[in-house]
């Protein structure tokens, strides 16, 4: 016999007569309420302050709706969600008490060992069941009262169950589940796991901020699957999996993207092989260079971006499960980008010598400045970039088409850059920075290691001095990679006035707060004791005190607070505030509090079980760096140690 949904949805709903639906919302709220009130006088009941907490935030929910129910414009999409989230909260809390209450009884403890405090508590068990009666029994009440004002009409089984889950167009969420029942219908197996399935993702999506939202992108990932993909099966077989794509959906809609770019990658994330760490190097080279091809060269780039947007979704993944730290994450960005950028620059390489030779004597010298430079980037970090080459730039190459050194090493510049930039369907693969070479837009694309060195050390600016901190070769020979490394290295450790140091880094911190204010309180990077004013700090002691010069930025705080530059309290405060940006970036990038339904899975990634401890930790980091920075300017003003 074939196995029949839990929701029909095709069943009709019949509305039951008036006479038989007992009291009414109002009523039972009422009794709720006489009920609480007497469980709360009860020995013991301290115990159990977190179920009277979410008894009042549900009583407080349902009193909003029922007042509500005189004005049904009143009634939100988004205010009955709260009102479902609050009952799946409470019925969380009833669980957790009763697993608390039942203790020495499941552990075989004798009641003395127990207080008199704990024994009283656990009597109260058998009072548990009618509260928590009382509130499903508001629950069902109220939904239904609310379905009939705002759907009258509504008859169908899985339309009311949608209605009631707060969807804010149940009928076409109802449409596109039932074409789901369409496109399994031939095939058993997917079939009976659909029909298990969705009570299960309904309540799931209920709990989200925007469920319909969810659904959609759920039914375009559907409609989108490879043909030789069965999908509802691993779901139901594996209850984990369906919650981490339900999760993705629901609370990171930016990573979901990925799977609807790429519908394969389904494949990736039903395996398991997406939860794993990302590749050493060496084998993404391999990876990477077995994709380029020798065919056509577009494609090959195209493949490659590709494969590098599969990689950034393992990598949010593991950052959402909680199954890496955020720092490893940000490092892991940052070899990535590393490996896409040798490829890229290998093939155009490549391509040029075949059309103009090579230039004798020289070599391309990529330089990575910024996050890029420091090794940690997150999912939506650009790259900046200076392309540098070795040996004398009137040198012509020795091909067929000879270019002379500067020609021939700003077309491979640009090549990189584009490739590097390839449009996927999720849009351009990095966003590349040139603007911090030599002279600006005013100089070319790439110039000689010896241009490079001449300008640092006679024109360049205090901001590209600090800039300069962070700079790290990425691609070329071991050889001259030390070389530019040398060069930095003697030009940041040179002697310089520290007045005018001050003086230039403290009105370039007015000018970007002037020009780019923070988005909001959680803008890590540019908020007042954000990420900004730490790299400040750290860089006036570099130019300055020449302590800690290091393009990591976790490796030159250590080295200044070891030096009695920095408070201890640092280097804690800035790996709070990196683990904060790479996650926000992710679930939350626009700078203002996240929703509160994004809050726990917020937390969670960043290693807190609560968002209230994560946020308090975020306010003691910007302290810790607004004094910080503040200091840092006052020993600066007094030449002190």
């Amino acid at each position: 016999m074939r196995h029949e949904p839990t929701i029909r949805v095709s069943a009709p709903h019949v509305a039951e007569p008036a006479a038989d639906r007992g009291p009414g919302s109002a009523q039972l709220l009422a009794e709720l309420e006489r009920r609480c009130l007497g469980l709360r006088t009860q020995p013991g009941a301290g115990r159990i302050d977190a179920l009277f907490a979410r008894l009042d935030a549900f009583a407080v929910q349902a009193a909003d709706l029922i007042a509500k129910l005189a004005d049904p414009a009143a009634l939100s999409p988004s205010a009955r969600r709260c009102f479902e989230r609050a009952h799946a909260d409470l019925g969380e809390a009833f669980g957790d008490v009763e697993r608390l209450l039942t203790l020495p009884t499941r552990l075989g403890i004798p009641t003395a060992c127990f207080s008199e405090d704990m024994l009283a508590a656990t009597a109260m068990i058998a009072m548990l069941a009618p509260v928590r009666a009382d509130a499903d029994r508001l629950h069902e009440t109220l939904s239904r009262e609310m379905r009939a004002l705002l759907h009258p009409d509504t008859d169908d089984a899985l339309e009311a169950r949608l209605v009631d889950s707060g969807f804010a167009d149940p009928l076409r969420a109802a449409r596109r589940m039932r074409g789901w029942q369409q496109e399994t219908s031939t095939d058993r197996a997917e079939s009976d796991a659909l029909d298990a399935l969705l009570p299960a993702m309904i309540d799931a999506l209920e709990r989200y901020q925007d469920p319909d939202t969810a659904l959609a992108a759920f039914d375009e990932i559907v409609g989108r699957l490879p043909a030789d993909i069965a999908l509802f099966a691993p779901l139901r077989a594996r209850p984990a999996l369906l919650r981490s794509l339900l999760g993705l959906l629901g609370h990171a809609p930016d990573l979901a993207r990925h799977l609807i770019a790429q519908p394969a990658l389904i494949r990736r994330l039903i395996d398991g092989s997406a939860f794993i760490p990302l590749s050493p190097p060496a084998d993404l080279d391999t990876e990477f260079g077995h994709l380029i091809g020798a065919d056509d060269r577009q494609a090959g780039h195209l493949r490659i971006a590709q494969a590098i947007d599969a990689h950034r979704f393992g990598l949010g993944l593991r950052l959402i499960e909680r199954k890496a730290d955020p720092l490893d994450i940000a490092a892991a960005h940052g070899y990535l980008a590393e490996a896409g950028l040798r490829t890229m620059a290998d093939d155009a390489l490549s391509r040029m010598r075949e059309k103009h030779g090579v230039v004798p004597g020289s070599e391309l010298v990529v330089l990575a400045l910024g996050r890029f430079g420091g090794g940690a980037l997150t999912g939506r970090s650009d790259l900046d970039i200076v392309y540098l080459f070795t040996g004398n730039h009137r040198v012509q190459s020795d091909g067929h088409k000879p270019l002379d050194a500067n020609e021939y090493y700003c077309r491979v510049a640009q090549q990189i850059t584009n490739a590097m930039a390839t449009v996927t369907t999720m849009g351009p693969l990095y966003e590349i920075d040139t603007r911090l070479r030599p002279w600006g837009a005013k100089g070319l694309l790439a110039c000689s290691v010896e241009s490079f060195e001449r300008y640092h050390f006679e024109s360049a600016w205090t901001w590209e001095h600090m800039a300069l901190t962070r700079a790290r070769p990425v691609y070329g020979s071991d050889a001259a990679r030390k070389a530019v490394k040398a060069i930095v290295g003697r030009r940041l450790r040179q002697p310089r006035d520290g007045n005018g140091l001050l003086l230039d880094a403290v009105k370039m911190r007015r000018d970007i707060a002037r020009h780019k204010p923070p988005q909001g309180p959680f803008d890590v990077k540019l908020v007042r004791g954000g990420l900004v004013d730490l790299e400040f700090a750290v860089h006036v002691n570099q130019l300055g005190r020449h302590v800690g010069i290091h393009p990591h930025l976790r490796t030159a705080i250590r080295a200044q607070v070891k030096a009695g530059l920095l408070d201890p309290a640092v280097a804690g405060a800035h790996e709070t505030l990196t683990r904060l940006l790479v996650v926000l970036r992710l679930l939350s990038p626009h700078g203002r509090e996240p929703a509160p339904q994004q809050r726990s899975t917020i937390a969670r990634a960043c290693g807190y079980d609560h968002w209230e401890r994560l946020e308090a930790d975020y306010g003691a980091a910007r302290v810790i760096v607004q004094e910080s920075w503040q200091a840092t300017v006052a020993r600066a003003m007094t030449g002190g140690g």
